[in-house]
This record gives C-alpha cells, sequence and structure tokens, in this order.
C-alpha cells in the first residue's frame, strides 16, 4: 500500500562488446545504511503473475457471477494465457477462460452448482501459458481492487479465493451457450446467437444487456424461442478484425407488484433474472459486404 512506487526497469538491446556502466540513485535523494536496493541484470525472463478480484464470491445455487483476472506480464511476455478451475467442486464451471496475448486483464464468469452448500468452499484459479518451449501454469491470486490517495489503486492480496453457494426462493437462470466458441462477428456485420435455457415457462419480455461491452459492440433483437434465447450481436465497421473479448451479458424481465400502491397501480418492476456465462467473441473480416 505504499503510494511512492519507483522501482525502475529496463529493456535495451546492447551491442555483443564494449564496456557498460549502471548508475543508481534514489529518485527522492534518500540513502543510508537503512535503505535497501536489489539489481537484477541479465536476459530477459518472459513470465506472468495473476490477480483475480473479488476475492469472495456470493452467488446463488445455479446462477452466474462475473470476476476479473489480471495479468501482470513480466520481460515482454505478452502471449495468450488460457484460465481454468483447479480441483474445484463438482457443479462449478468458469466461461471464457482465456486472456488474449497483448491484454492485461479479462472479465470472467463462474456458475455455481444447482445445490446451495452449508459453509463457504475455497476455490483456486490457474493460469497457464507457453513461454519458449515450457508450459508455465501460476495460480491466480485472489485481491481486492482498493482505491488509496484518491488516486492510487492496488491489487491488495488475500489468502484465498472463497465461495458461497446460497439458497434462494427464485429460481436461477440456466443457459447453456452455443457449442461453436468464440461467436465469430464480422466487423460491421452481426451474428445470432440462440442460446438454451431450462427455466420454464420463461417470461414473455426479456431485456438483454451487455455489462461493460467493448466500443462499438451492441446487442439486439432478443427474441424468447423454442430453444431458449436469441439475440443479435453487431459490431461496428471501426472495430478491427482480429479482436477478442469476453460479453458480460445480464438479463432482465418485469414483474407486476403483488401489492398495489396509489403511486405504483400501472407501473411493472424491472428485475435482474441473471447473468449468462461469459461469451468469447471474436471481430472477423467481413466477406463482401455479407454477413
Amino acid at each position: 500500500m505504499i503510494t511512492h512506487l519507483a522501482d525502475s526497469y529496463l529493456l535495451a538491446q546492447l551491442p555483443g562488446d564494449g564496456n557498460y556502466y549502471v548508475h543508481i540513485t534514489d529518485s527522492q535523494n534518500h540513502g543510508g545504511r537503512a535503505y535497501g536496493y536489489r539489481l537484477r541484470i541479465s536476459a530477459p525472463q518472459p513470465d506472468f503473475a495473476l490477480r483475480m478480484t473479488p476475492s469472495s464470491l456470493n452467488v446463488r445455487a445455479g446462477a452466474v457471477v462475473p470476476f476479473c483476472v489480471y495479468a501482470l506480464r513480466k520481460d515482454g511476455f505478452d502471449g495468450k494465457i488460457e484460465v481454468s478451475l483447479k480441483d474445484a467442486p463438482v457443479g462449478f464451471e468458469l466461461a471464457g477462460g482465456l486472456i488474449p496475448a497483448g491484454r492485461d486483464y479479462v472479465r470472467m464468469t463462474l456458475t455455481a452448482p444447482l445445490t446451495a452448500s452449508n459453509q463457504p468452499v475455497s476455490l483456486q484459479i490457474e493460469g497457464r501459458a507457453k513461454i519458449g518451449e515450457k508450459i508455465i501454469s501460476h495460480q491466480a491470486v485472489p485481491s481486492e481492487d482498493k482505491m488509496q490517495a484518491f488516486l492510487y489503486r492496488h491489487l491488495v492480496p488475500s489468502q484465498e479465493l472463497m465461495a458461497a453457494v446460497i439458497k434462494s426462493r427464485q429460481p436461477a437462470l440456466s443457459v447453456k451457450l452455443p457449442a461453436d466458441l468464440p461467436v465469430k462477428i464480422p466487423s460491421g456485420g452481426t451474428t445470432q446467437i440462440t442460446c438454451k435455457t431450462w427455466k420454464r415457462p420463461m417470461p414473455k419480455k426479456i431485456e438483454l444487456k451487455l455489462s461493460e461491452p467493448p466500443e462499438g459492440l451492441t446487442l439486439q433483437d432478443v427474441k424468447v424461442v423454442p430453444e431458449g434465447l436469441a439475440f443479435q450481436l453487431k459490431a461496428d465497421k471501426n472495430m478491427k478484425s482480429g479482436f477478442t473479448d469476453n460479453l458480460i451479458v445480464e438479463a432482465y424481465t418485469e414483474l407486476t407488484p403483488r401489492q398495489k400502491t396509489a403511486n405504483s397501480a400501472n407501473q411493472n418492476q424491472r428485475v435482474l433474472m441473471g447473468l449468462l456465462p461469459a461469451i468469447p467473441i471474436e471481430i472477423v473480416q467481413q466477406l463482401n459486404g455479407v454477413d
């Protein structure tokens, strides 16, 4: 939680011969026996570390909860990182488990078991990447995103990731994504998605909303179909081919209040039904102007 972080880092390509000198000074002109410094000079050692927020999850049985995984990349490593649950209890499922090459963070989702648990359970999230000829794996450290001094933000580590699966009177919205993932969306075009649902009967009116979508991507034409839910994803023509991300979709419906008052006689309540599992997407080039 130190506000003044001034560790220096230099990556340079040097000629094979000659003498080189490294001069180190304290950026605040401090020094003395009470100050310690470490200096590493070496060839690059590409690696990564992972942080995830939040450090604890509360989710209804069978429901979906979002979280974020951060990649702390080291010494020039910019490859993709595959993220998965490690030795998780039966019923937990992670969706969207990929940090694309060059990205520093991605939102993902966790689906809880259908049965609530009496006690919170400990989960482990692991990231794997190919660096050179080796497969490197690291566990994501659960953290809290904290602000300090109205400016600095810190990912403050916790001891373990705890998840509480709680009971709910309202059944969770159970959705199965299409098998062919990631969903490919042409730049400047649209792609229709049909998701299978198990909640019956489905409300006649459902609104789907993208949570923190990438700029240029929208959701439209939501329909309740025999299989479940159908909707279209539209990419602006300025979105570049090759862009990948996860979409977090919120589902809403309207309910009529059981006890009407003078102020709410004709007003329905907009309520959150739940979230869909994270939908991996990829922007592709549109061919001949046809979706």
